[in-house]
């Protein structure tokens, strides 16, 4: 069993690191883009069109193709109201609770927008200016959500299997 978690967390590394990487193409992609649209519209009053929505789209990317190395790592902004020790199996328990929570809750959330994209592919939905379709960057999103979930399945039952142990951000892959 051990054997098979490890290479999880091996595959979930490799695939969120790819992710993370086709992040940065995109940033890279959006400073071009603002780059050549800042000095098209001040030295050629000619913007490049459709600017804004290219923008809308490469930050969605960005943002959701971060995502899954953001849960696997664990890399939430955490704010502790109340300090644990952090090897008490009151810590354990809670963590398992929130982590629990947060599966649900974005499972849920991947449902809603996979239902979003096919509606929009249904409804043939696109972008103003470019005719860019919709449900294209909505099922990447939909399917950067679902890996997010898988990672948090695969913290839980890291942590269903060192019962008691409190693991702080990014000590899973030990």
């Amino acid at each position: 069993m051990t054997f098979l978690l490890n290479k999880l967390d091996w595959l979930a590394e490799k695939v969120s690191q790819f992710t993370s990487f086709l992040a940065a193409l995109v940033l890279l992609w959006l400073v071009g883009l603002t780059c050549v649209d800042v000095v098209g519209r001040y030295f050629f009053r000619a913007p490049v069109v459709g600017a804004v929505e290219l923008v809308q789209l490469s930050m969605a990317g960005i943002i959701f193709l971060s995502l899954p190395l953001m849960f696997l790592k664990n890399d939430h902004v955490i704010v502790d109201l109340i300090r644990f020790k952090t090897d008490s199996w009151l810590s354990w328990l809670i963590t398992l609770a929130l982590t629990l929570v947060m599966i649900f809750a974005i499972f849920i959330l991947a449902d809603r927008v996979w239902a979003y994209a096919l509606r929009a592919y249904d409804d043939g939905d696109q972008t103003i200016y470019l005719h860019i379709p919709r449900y294209l960057t909505v099922g990447l999103v939909t399917s950067s959500i679902y890996l997010s979930g898988a990672f948090l399945c695969l913290r839980a039952v890291q942590m269903l299997l060192r019962p008691g142990k409190y693991q702080e951000a990014a000590q899973l892959d030990e």
